[in-house]
């Protein structure tokens, strides 16, 4: 027998949406990170401001955005997400959270003409750590659970985030040695790539209600 299917709800969908434009600006950050550097634009300048405003659209935003999805995906999986997939959603939001935190510190010193922050930055890449446990969790959950093509692309994604971030590093730094902005591309670009299509996914897919999906609360 066919498992009727509704759409997914509207609280659902929104959280989704959000989390796939933060995928979007996280995949970008790499881009507007390595274009121009806030600590070589003259303070107080309309340029100055510019920038400023680009590393707060970039670097703390996204983030954010991206627990938000986090909690879309949480209410779609539901009771399959099972102990794996709590603990990865867990380990997920939280390590976001410090990257915020992380990036937010050194953003806010650049912000009125101080320099990078080593406490700041150290928050920044533990969160990285944990988040990519959690992403690797997630995306194997993600292939187990969703029958969608678009999803599962996504969780092969998460779940394969940091060999994908390496390669992508390695090549990137043979093609611009001297660009940061690859730095910030291993950390970044894999986890963004896959919180588009997972948004997406998730906003559009309609939903089995027979699989045991929860409601969005």
């Amino acid at each position: 027998m066919t498992a009727t299917t509704v759409p997914v709800p509207t609280t659902l969908a929104a959280r989704a949406r959000l989390g796939a434009v933060g995928g979007v600006l996280w995949a970008l950050f790499p881009l507007a990170f390595g274009l121009v550097s806030l600590e070589e634009t003259e303070f107080g300048t309309p340029a100055f401001f510019a920038v400023a405003a680009s590393y707060w659209l970039f670097g703390v935003l996204p983030p954010l955005l991206l627990v938000v999805g986090h909690r879309a995906l949480r209410d779609a999986l539901g009771d399959t997400a099972g102990k794996v997939g709590r603990t990865g959603l867990v380990l997920a939001a939280v390590g976001l959270l410090a990257m915020a935190v992380g990036n937010g510190i050194e953003v806010a010193s650049m912000s009125v003409g101080g320099g990078e922050v080593g406490f700041g930055h150290g928050v920044f890449l533990i969160g990285f750590l944990v988040s990519i446990v959690g992403g690797v969790l997630l995306g194997i959950v993600v292939i187990r659970n969703r029958a969608d093509a678009l999803a599962r692309a996504a969780g092969l994604v998460l779940a394969l985030a940091l060999p994908l971030g390496i390669g992508l590093g390695i090549l990137g730094s043979a093609v611009d040695p001297g660009n940061d902005g690859w730095f910030f591309a291993v950390i970044t670009v894999p986890t963004g790539v896959a919180w588009v299509l997972l948004g997406t996914a998730l906003r559009s897919a309609r939903r089995p209600v027979a699989a045991g999906f929860a409601t969005a609360r």
